[in-house]
């Protein structure tokens, strides 16, 4: 259901392997790099990918029988293969196996000392649950996420602090959306989880309408939104070089990254056919410029740029959003729904 952020943090064979790729593997795919890469760490994170990519195609018990496999190794990804477990048994309606081994899990995690490692697993099982119309029991893998992140916090475990408070983030809104679907109070931080949100909601609607007014033309017809991202080599180029975009760009490079994916989701929101992500180079922007004679400093250079390399490179472009068990636009080789596609990133 997701890739483990100690295996994202570095290259790695299977993580090289999707970049390489540059689009989302198939189920095949992901069980042939298995099968040539038998006893190896990522075995297990490639079965159980192609054991989520297999149920997409709705074989589920040939997904359960991935899943199976996936956990039965002495690795992280095989608690990633467990929530895929839960998931198809309760999509074949095996409610009695499914409920045996979700509590087999919690108890698992339960015996675990504190730490961050696992906050991704409770973040899956409150999303497969709710999935599932199961709302009580996705509060309690919710209240017991945010228990975990306070109790490893308490220890000191060495944690990437940026990451922890994304699923902070996104637990406290899903616990607030649970609460209010069991009819149960909202406490201080639910209720502050969710104002921010809103504002965040309404700035972005804000953001959204003004794309579609200045991208319609007079007849209204439809288009299609190009969001150009610079290559993370070029970035701190790019923020030299237009100052006066800081505050599109950011102070950082995840700030950067943000702010293209809700420029991406403006333009969905906006009414766009469909929406591309365009990964530019200034060395090719400068070319593109000495061709034309536009004016490199002015912004709209930039859109014109755009357009020219969407309809001569389209294989330097993403189509957006992505799937969201696929590998995330931002190359970080982590999957879309635990990268840019979270909650707390939307």
């Amino acid at each position: 259901m997701n890739d483990a952020p100690a295996a994202d943090a570095i290259s790695t064979p299977y993580s090289a392997f999707l970049k390489e790729l540059g689009r989302e593997p198939s189920a095949d795919e992901c069980r042939t790099w298995a099968a040539e890469h038998p006893d190896t760490a990522e075995e297990p994170r490639a079965l159980s990918d192609a054991g989520w990519y297999t149920a997409r195609e709705g074989r589920h018990e040939d997904a359960l029988v991935l899943f199976h496999r996936a956990a039965e190794f002495a690795s992280e990804f095989a608690r990633d293969a467990r929530v895929g477990i839960v998931d198809q048994l309760l999509v074949l309606e095996r409610a009695p196996q499914a409920d045996a081994a979700q509590r087999a899990l919690r108890d698992e995690l339960d015996a675990q000392p504190a730490g961050f490692s696992d906050l991704r697993v409770f973040d899956d099982m409150v999303e497969v649950l709710c999935e599932h119309g199961q709302h009580e029991r996705a509060l309690a893998w919710c209240q017991a996420g945010l228990d975990r992140i306070a109790q490893s916090e308490a220890t000191g475990s060495p944690h990437d602090e940026a990451e922890v408070e994304q699923y902070r983030h996104g637990m406290l809104l899903d616990r607030g959306f649970l609460r209010d679907q069991l009819g149960i109070p909202l406490d201080e931080d639910d209720l502050a989880a969710e104002s921010e949100a809103n504002a965040e909601l309404a700035a972005f609607r804000a953001m959204a309408h003004e794309m579609r007014d200045s991208l319609l033309d007079d007849d209204g017809e439809a288009f299609d939104g190009l969001v150009l991202r610079w290559a993370p080599a070029d970035f701190p180029a790019v923020r030299e070089r237009w100052p006066e975009q800081t505050a599109h760009y950011g102070d950082d490079h995840a700030a950067y990254t943000a702010r293209i994916q809700r420029e991406a989701r403006g333009y969905d929101e906006a009414g766009a056919t469909h929406v591309y992500v365009i990964t530019a180079t200034l060395a090719d922007f400068d070319a593109y410029t000495q061709r034309t004679g536009h004016d490199p400093a002015d912004a709209k250079t930039r859109r014109s740029y755009s357009e020219w390399h969407h309809a001569t490179h389209p294989e330097h472009e993403l189509s957006w959003p992505p799937a969201r068990n696929g590998a995330c636009w931002c190359d970080s080789g982590r999957k879309y729904k635990k990268c840019c596609g979270t909650p707390a990133n939307n």
